[in-house]
């Protein structure tokens, strides 16, 4: 590990309750993704599933203004289910926002998660098409925006505590706890996006959260370290519920 690795810190936002963390995230997200499309011509945003992030997505929905048409959207992590398995992060993310949106909608890239391929060969393929439409900068992938939840044994999209994983990896097949497998875009992606978000709510978080953002830097005990603790400008949204264990957080 180099000396400077784990050394950036998180700005902390704290809301009251999950439904003002819900509406400051849809309205920033949205505004984030009117700033891309006006710097660059378009947006690739890597958005969350999961139930934490679902009001924010459908308020994002609703949100005015939005060139959806120029913009690409992607989970951040997906289960080895097709789209009609209520567990798919994609039908989610379709159901919750892109099923929602008036006129133009965005573009998915989808994990394309078919039968009887493995999880090495699905990454793969997910890869390639992800690199296709990512811009490069200073040699590397950058999305514009990658907003992520946090589990309350410190995981995020589907990096799991007890292993370490490459940096340099762009998509990753990984396994959960109970054996199941996983695909999650890597550390050279989460950790290198223009904008980084966390959307964290609940008292059920609030140990890990502490540990993420202020404990000793240990990213094979708490994952969700590799993206807050290396990621410039990275900022964690919190009820004050999650940031019941924080100590001078900004408000």
């Amino acid at each position: 590990m180099s000396a400077s690795e784990g050394s950036s810190q998180p700005q902390i936002r704290v809301f009251p309750d999950p439904e003002s963390l819900a509406r400051h995230a849809a309205r920033t997200l949205a505004q984030e993704i009117r700033d891309a499309v006006s710097s660059r011509g378009e947006c690739v945003a890597a958005l969350p599933g999961g139930s934490t992030p679902q009001e924010t997505l459908e308020l994002l929905a609703r949100e005015e203004g939005v060139d959806w048409a120029r913009t690409v959207i992607l989970s951040g992590d997906e289960r080895l289910v097709g789209l009609s398995d209520p567990q798919s992060n994609e039908r989610m993310l379709r159901s919750a926002l892109v099923d929602r949106i008036a006129g133009d909608r965005p573009l998915v890239l989808s994990w394309e998660i078919e039968p009887g391929l493995g999880p090495e060969t699905i990454s793969q393929r997910f890869e390639a098409r992800l690199l296709g439409v990512v811009p490069y900068v200073d040699g590397r992938p950058q999305l514009d925006i990658l907003a992520l939840g946090m589990g309350a044994d410190g995981h995020t999209a589907s990096l799991f505590p007890g292993r370490a994983y490459p940096k340099e990896a762009v998509v990753l097949a990984t396994q959960h706890p109970d054996g199941r497998h996983r695909l999650s875009l890597g550390p050279l992606v989460l950790c290198w996006a223009r904008r980084t978000h966390f959307l964290v709510d609940g008292e059920a978080k609030a140990a890990s959260l502490a540990e993420v953002v202020r404990g000793s830097y240990d990213p094979v005990a708490w994952p969700a370290q590799v993206i807050a603790r290396n990621s410039p400008g990275c900022e964690i949204w919190c009820d004050s519920a999650a940031a019941s264990q924080l100590t001078e957080v900004a408000g």
